[in-house]
């Protein structure tokens, strides 16, 4: 294994020359928001991330419907220390934490679903089929923003 100076001066970085400017939400409190999540968070009852070796990951998405519970979410990303994730999966899939904002009124609901990816793309530029998959589901339900969470 590389030393981590090494992975920076290898990796395949994608230089966006183009980044699309989405105005600020007027209102929070009728807003509609989504959480996406890089901690290859999935529920129970769903596929896996699948992690073949260092070079061949899933690139794919999980679904996360937002009345799930915490209980039946599971983590599949391999390169990070998940003990504080297993204490409270709010650390790196916080739909609790949007239900509160939404019973306080701060936020108007959260969306119906609720994404994420395995945070070790090492080949980022496929990504962006499932980036474009999920851009498209959001503006389908009419989501207004997204609470990311890299993980």
């Amino acid at each position: 294994m590389g030393s981590f100076s090494e992975f920076v001066e290898t990796f395949p970085w994608v230089v966006n020359a183009h980044t699309p400017w989405a105005n600020p939400l007027d209102c929070l409190s009728t807003a509609t928001i989504t959480c996406i999540s890089t901690g290859g968070v999935f529920v129970d009852s769903d596929t896996p991330f699948l992690i073949q070796s260092r070079s061949d990951v899933d690139e794919s998405y999980r679904t996360i419907p937002a009345e799930t519970p915490l209980g039946r979410l599971r983590i599949a990303h391999e390169h990070f220390d998940k003990r504080y994730a297993e204490q409270d999966m709010n650390v790196v899939f916080p739909i609790e934490r949007l239900r509160s904002l939404v019973a306080e009124g701060f936020i108007g609901r959260v969306a119906e679903e609720n994404y994420s990816i395995s945070g070790y793309i090492p080949r980022p530029a496929s990504l962006y089929q499932s980036g474009d998959e999920i851009a498209q589901r959001l503006a389908d339900q009419d989501v207004s923003g997204a609470l990311l969470v890299p993980v």
